[in-house]
Parts: structure tokens; C-alpha cells; sequence
């Protein structure tokens, strides 16, 4: 008699997402989307689609190629990962009240890696 712990119906819960604070970020964020997304860990962060990452503690998301962390909403982030328009959703919730300020001591600095970012990610002419 095979082993009824080894049927594909007993799944792990946490089988995709190793981290289990990360995997109860995303699933919120799951369970909106109409369109499939891929994601991975990345350091502590869950890296969506390629594109932008998710904090493992607080509802913070931000683009791959950029350093300021902005607040997100899953129901809104699932609406603008299926439109396609998560760069713009990021944009605009870096001016939202529950954002951080995001101000940096030095300024030369944050141009510098911003600079650098920007560099890394061909959009140099956005800076």
C-alpha cells in the first residue's frame, strides 16, 4: 500500500515560498492577480516578475532599479501587475502619506547610486 503522506493532494504549505513571512505577503498579493506572475527569493525579498521586490516586513515594495522604498496595497499592486503599469503604481505611491519620506543625510551620495542605478538599468536620461 503506497503512503498516503506521499499523494500529490498533501502538499507543503510554504512549497513555493521557503520564507513564511514572505509567503504571507504574496498571497494576498495572489490571490487579486488574473494574469500567472513569476517570483523568487532574493535576499530576504521576494523579487516579482523581474521587476520589483517585496519587503518581508512591512508593505513596502520598490523597483528593482531603484532605492526608494514605496507603500503598496495588494488588491492595487495585483490591479497594476495585470495591467502592466507597475512602474507608474510605483511612482505614485512614493507621494502616498504612509510612504517613508525617503530623504536621505547626503545628497551626493543618493545621486551617486541613483546615478548608478539608473546606469545599470539603461534609463541614465531619466536622471
Amino acid at each position: 500500500m503506497q503512503n498516503p503522506l506521499n499523494s500529490p493532494w498533501n502538499k507543503p504549505k510554504f512549497q513555493t515560498i521557503d520564507d513564511q513571512q514572505l509567503y504571507w505577503r504574496w498571497k494576498p498579493i495572489h490571490k487579486h492577480l488574473t494574469k500567472p506572475a513569476r517570483y523568487q527569493e532574493s535576499n530576504g525579498l521576494l523579487l516579482i516578475n523581474n521587476q520589483f521586490y517585496i519587503a518581508k516586513k512591512s508593505s513596502k515594495m520598490r523597483l528593482k532599479s531603484h532605492l526608494d522604498w514605496s507603500w503598496y496595497t495588494p488588491k492595487t499592486l495585483a490591479q497594476a501587475m495585470d495591467t502592466g503599469t507597475v512602474e507608474e503604481y510605483y511612482e505614485f505611491m512614493l507621494h502616498d502619506g504612509r510612504s517613508d519620506p525617503n530623504e536621505w543625510k547626503d545628497r551626493d551620495i543618493e545621486m551617486a547610486l541613483k546615478t548608478y542605478y539608473a546606469e545599470r538599468a539603461g534609463r541614465a536620461s531619466a536622471i
